[in-house]
Parts: C-alpha cells; structure tokens; sequence
C-alpha cells in the first residue's frame, strides 16, 4: 500500500485543494491520502474560519482518506515549528511513504540547498547573519540576505523564492526531513494560479485568503461558491450565519481580558517580547478589538503574522517553555483521528503495524492512553475548542459539540 502525506489547514477547503489531493494522488500512485490538519486555530495567528469537524468532513469528501490533527500548540507556531511538528507526525507513523506539498517554485531541487544550509549553518552564513541582526534588520530579512550571499548568486531570485508563504514552509518541510534523517519522500506541486494571501481569483480558483474575505462580504457564501467544491458550498449555505465565519475580532472580548489580567507577565508568552508587552501597557484603555491590538503592536522588525500569533497565545495560554519540553520528544506524542472515509480500515491496520505512537480514536480513551506530558498538549487542543465553541456561540447563539461529544467524521 503507498501512503502519501498531505499537512493542511483547509481554511477552508477550496478548488486549489482538491487539485493538491488529485494531484499529490497522480504523482505519488498513492492508494491512500493521509492528512495532518490544524484543529481550530492556524498558523497565521487567527481561529479558522469554520470548524474543525466541518473542515473535516470538507477533507473527507474531497479525497482524503484519514485526518489527523495536528496539536494547537505547534498548528499556531512558527512556520519551523509546525513545519517540524507536522513532518514528525507523518514520519512517526511509520508507513507514510512521500509527503506533498504546494510551493510558488513547483521545484524541490533549490529549497533542498537551502534547508540544508539551514541546518548546517556554515561559519560565513552565521557570522553574516549575526552581524545583519546586529544592524537591526529583521530576521527574516537577515536570513534571506546571508543566504544570498552565501550562494552568490547561484539561486535565481533567491529573495523572492524566501518572500512567499509556501516555499518558506516547504524549506522547513525539507529541513525537517533532513534533521530527523526521514525517509519521507518530499514531492512539490506548483501553487495553482493565486499566491496565498493573494484577493485576486482566475476562473475558478480563488485562495483561502479571497474566500475568506468574500465570506466576511456582502457575497457570503454565493459569491464564494464558485472558488469552492459544490459540497463545500453546501456546507456554507447550512453554517453560514449559524456557525461561521468565525474571524479573530470575535475573540476580541477574551483577549481584553487576558491582557489586561496578565499585563505584568505578557512577555513569558510565546512570541511575546517586551515592547510589545511595555506598549500593551501603555495603549490598553485605547485598543479594544484583536485587529486593532495587532495593528497598534505591529513593528518593521516583526510581521504581521508573528503579532497576530502572539496576541493568540495570550488567549491560548501558551507560554515560552512550554514548546521546549516538546522538542525534546519531536512534538507529536499522539495520532489523533479527527476523521475517516469508511472503505480505509486497511490504511488504519497499516499505520498501527508500523507506529508506536498511541492512536487516538475516542477522546475519552486517551487517559488510558497517554502519559502526562502528552495528556498535557491534548488538553491544549481541548482548551483551544471550547474557547472557539464559545467564539461561536457569542457570536450566532449556537452551540456547537465539544472535543468529547463531537466524535470522528466518518463519511
């Protein structure tokens, strides 16, 4: 049986995604397509614009055959850390054969040389970037002038290359791969006619980003439903208004809270640094929603992104330690079904032949199963639904299942 390896948010699931799994399935000759998926909040600092069950089921009908969660504390980390945790995850499964991945380049070959300076850091490209940092250059920027001139030139557009969203995460994918010596095999598929965070839409292809924007729109769900697949818009026209959109200025509320109940220890949050936490202190009676906290905290020395995922771990209580002692066990303590296609027991009996990482089918079996420190990264992942439940709930007067009541999507 070939397994093939897809890392998603689906936020929500859209034409471009079922060409990755129709492609990811031509390129591999997978006969079954795992997903790892972030729960209810992503990696750019925001809650996901529906639900996970019903990203799940969006999976499911689209081609995958198994989704697996990824943990909260790494699916709202940094761009290494998820890529990392994720990349652990599908290894540590033990039958996951190639993994596939979307960039703008659509070629493995150049990110290859750059992961692998990553992770080796010659001398020249350290001393390089420790003095560009010292200049007070960002560090994304920093790391993208040294690498330029280490390969002098020998990358064509090396800075635009390390400029897009998914060629970065696909470098970290790689320099994952490479670290934990995985015998994963790394397929790239050109991005499908829109950039990530790109508005603009061709034919019948608009970004996550652009859907959901329309979705926050006067269009709702009938202008989206030309970018998406014809169950998706279904499900958007029977949640719409009832459970989504969900968007961050929806935790505006809890995030006054947070920050003004923990002013004085802001800075031992994950990403959190002192200015940011010295201006929190000087601007709370005037910022009062998530969007104008991000804006107000915002800097030339960090993105947008960064701010956004700093504010959300205040909310989420995700201190600086708190990712270390995971690193220690390469992140993933547990396999987490969040759904399943009825017809794939076989790829379930394969993947338990092969891991040792406990399977978790039945929330209220993972006592039984786990040990402390992972029954302490799953409860994060409980925290983080029942803050999102509560998000909905505010915002449309429904309540949505919990972690426990939920259960697998089986379709």
């Amino acid at each position: 049986m070939k397994i093939t390896g897809l890392i998603t948010e689906y936020n929500p699931f859209h034409n471009g995604h079922v060409h990755h799994i129709e492609e990811a399935k031509k390129l591999t000759g997978a006969d079954r397509i795992v997903v790892v998926m972030s729960g209810d909040f992503v990696q750019r600092g925001t809650p996901a614009v529906m639900d996970w069950a019903s990203r799940t089921k969006s999976a499911l009908l689209g081609g995958a055959d198994l989704v697996l969660g990824l943990p909260t504390l790494f699916s709202v980390s940094s761009a290494e850390v998820f890529a990392r945790s994720a990349i652990a995850l599908l290894h540590l499964l033990g039958a996951v054969d190639n993994v596939v991945f979307g960039t703008e380049l659509g070629d493995t070959a150049p990110l290859y040389q750059i992961a692998e300076v990553l992770n080796n850091e010659p001398e020249s490209f350290s001393t390089e970037l420790r003095s560009l940092l010292r200049t007070g250059v960002s560090y994304p920027k920093a790391r993208a002038m040294a690498l330029e001139t280490h390969f002098g030139g020998s990358i064509d557009r090396l800075e635009e290359l390390l400029a897009t969203p998914n060629n970065i995460l696909g470098i970290e994918y790689l320099r994952s791969i490479l670290a934990l010596k995985s015998s994963l095999r790394p397929v790239s598929i050109k991005r499908w006619h829109t950039d990530y965070h790109s508005e603009k839409v061709y034919e019948d292809v608009a970004s996550a980003t652009a859907i959901r924007k329309m979705l926050s729109g006067p269009g709702g769900p009938e202008q989206a439903s030309a970018y998406v697949p014809a169950y998706v818009s279904e499900l958007f026209r029977n949640l719409y208004g009832v459970t989504m959109p969900i968007d961050a200025d929806d935790l505006s509320s809890i995030l006054q809270y947070c920050l003004v109940t923990h002013k004085d220890s802001l800075d031992s949050y994950l990403d959190f640094t002192p200015t940011m936490k010295d201006r929190v202190n000087r601007l709370l009676p005037k910022c009062m929603t998530f969007s104008e906290w991000a804006d107000a905290l915002n800097t030339k020395d960090l993105t947008l992104t960064r701010t956004r995922r700093a504010l959300l771990h205040v909310i989420l209580g995700i201190r600086n330690e708190d990712l270390r002692e995971y690193a220690e066990e390469d992140y993933c303590m547990y396999a987490r079904i969040l759904g399943f296609r009825k017809g794939a027991e076989n790829l379930l009996s394969e993947l338990k032949r092969h891991t040792a990482l406990p399977i978790i089918s039945k929330m209220a079996d993972a006592k039984n199963l786990l040990n402390e420190k992972a029954l302490r990264l799953l409860s994060g992942d409980v925290y983080a639904s029942d803050l999102y439940r509560n998000a909905v709930y505010q915002k449309y007067g429904t309540l949505i299942k919990d972690d426990y009541t939920e259960g697998i999507v089986m379709l």
